[in-house]
């Protein structure tokens, strides 16, 4: 009995040390959830976004943009607001088990009275069976974790869409929301 203790515990331990962010943890468990990916256009990859980098119309149409300013390896996605309409990306993927959250890491700056969203909804067979939804109506300066507990109606989930939803808002200076995210992980 005191063997089978010593295990569960040295494995929660090492399960845990894997979760900061000093140590080096591994990648994202969901397609470019990581945002290291991207085309040579400066596209992301894995995921579907409004975003048109290579387009010239009278505003800015690259709103879902690779950034340095990542938490975790490389690069983040940074979602803006160009005056005209607000950033969205998607990612639709398979996975094994019913998840239990979601979690990444954050941070924005938002306009007044403006908002910005993950959302996360679970299929089976093509039916929303559970979902779940982190919301900020606040300036976040640091990148900070959330984590988005998801219902638990259904036991069946065949796949996940993932829905990250930028500002909609601008200032009289002309800067609009911005939203960095990065790490997302599903559990």
């Amino acid at each position: 009995m005191k063997n089978v203790v010593f295990f569960i515990v040295c494995a929660l331990l090492i399960a845990l040390q894997g979760c900061t962010k000093d140590n080096n943890t591994s990648p994202s468990n969901l397609p470019n959830g990581d945002f290291e990916g991207w085309t040579a256009n400066d596209e992301l990859k894995a995921w579907k976004t409004n975003s048109c980098p290579e387009c010239y119309p009278a505003f800015n149409s690259y709103v879902v943009q690779k950034t340095t300013e990542a938490y975790h390896g490389q690069y983040a996605a940074k979602l803006i607001f160009n005056g005209a309409y607000s950033a969205v990306a998607s990612d639709l993927f398979a996975v094994p088990s019913h998840p239990m959250s979601l979690s990444g890491y954050t941070k924005c700056t938002l306009d007044d009275h403006d908002t910005v969203f993950v959302k996360v909804q679970v299929f089976s067979h093509s039916a929303v069976v559970d979902s779940g939804q982190w919301v900020s109506t606040v300036s976040i300066p640091q990148y900070k974790q959330f984590i988005v507990p998801i219902t638990q109606n259904s036991v069946h989930a065949d796949s996940v869409l993932i829905t990250i939803h930028g500002g909609n808002k601008m200032s009289t200076g002309s800067n609009g929301s911005v939203l960095w995210i990065d790490y997302l992980s599903i559990h």
